[in-house]
């Protein structure tokens, strides 16, 4: 399966049109293998969506790094396509992780909060279901289009024109990468509290990430075997903090769902439902303490890179 972050047979001096042909070509062909089977062959492996999900994010990468180099009109629809097909992927792959978390929760070993583990299974289910739906709905309303561009659009890339146009693919890496790097950097500097606040460096450290899998070849192995790692990290990291945060925001919608409709059952589950949410509201400090390590660690690694370009 082509499902590889890095992207063979780039150099910093190709023409940006032909990298960003080798480049959409390789992020296409991966959403192009997982949607039928995320459609068709999700109750078999969990593993389709997840793949489908991370191509399309990875395919939209690719588009904002080489925007210039793309017709404009064909650039919108793709972004459009991908647009729908993501959102569809991360709903049903949302509801495979809360389903996959709930057996082995230290929330329901008790006996007492056993309905709610059962009870919760049975919602996770249908929703998850329903978000298959979704995901169906999706190829069947874009999924052509997207086939249709990821084939043509390789084949539309242009130079790129202007003063500040890139003069090759690793003049425009030390473009983005520049950016991105200082974008993160500067979010670390702020050093962000709130889950909000770490949900949108996580985006950043995200869009930095997917960037580095394309330039990677153009720049020192410092980019791909010390930043490119911090980067990961961080995100899986963050990742936590913000699943943390969602799953108890969706335990209180569901919480008063179940007193609104079945008031009589929310006693059966109140405690089950409680005993979660306890749960995950200790993951949300304990991941902002382990933040704080990285953030350190991060300072520390941006402070040796300036130094090595100084010298």
């Amino acid at each position: 399966m082509a499902e590889g972050k890095w992207i063979a047979g780039l150099t910093p001096g190709m023409p940006v049109a032909n990298a960003a042909k080798v480049v959409l070509t390789e992020r296409c062909a991966v959403v192009r293998e997982f949607l039928p089977l995320a459609t068709g062959h999700a109750w078999e492996n969990t593993e389709f969506v997840h793949q489908l999900r991370v191509g399309t994010r990875r395919a939209g990468a690719a588009l904002r790094v080489f925007a210039d180099a793309l017709p404009r009109k064909h650039l919108k629809a793709m972004n459009r396509t991908l647009r729908t097909i993501r959102r569809a992927a991360g709903d049903a792959r949302d509801w495979d992780v809360f389903l996959a978390a709930l057996p082995g929760a230290k929330a329901f070993t008790a006996v007492t909060a056993k309905p709610a583990l059962d009870f919760l299974l049975g919602y996770a289910f249908g929703q998850r279901a329903a978000a298959q739906a979704r995901l169906m709905t999706a190829d069947v309303e874009s999924g052509a289009e997207f086939r249709e561009l990821s084939e043509t659009l390789p084949d539309r890339t242009r130079a790129t024109k202007g003063a500040d146009a890139p003069a090759n693919f690793g003049v425009l890496g030390g473009q983005q990468l520049g950016v991105l790097l200082l974008e993160l950097t500067n979010e670390v500097e702020a050093n962000p509290a709130t889950p909000g606040e770490l949900h949108a460096l996580r985006i950043t450290a995200k869009r930095l990430r997917y960037a580095i899998e394309i330039f990677a070849d153009c720049f020192s192995p410092v980019l791909k075997e010390n930043i490119y790692p911090a980067v990961e990290r961080v995100q899986e990291l963050l990742g936590g903090v913000q699943d943390a945060t969602v799953s108890i925001a969706r335990l209180g919608e569901i919480h008063e769902r179940v007193g609104a409709v079945m008031p009589k059952q929310q006693t059966r589950v109140k405690k089950g439902l409680d005993s979660l949410s306890a749960s995950l509201r200790v993951k949300i400090p304990a991941g902002t303490k382990a933040f704080a390590k990285w953030r350190t660690e991060w300072q520390e690694l941006m402070a040796l890179l300036k130094l090595e370009v100084l010298s």
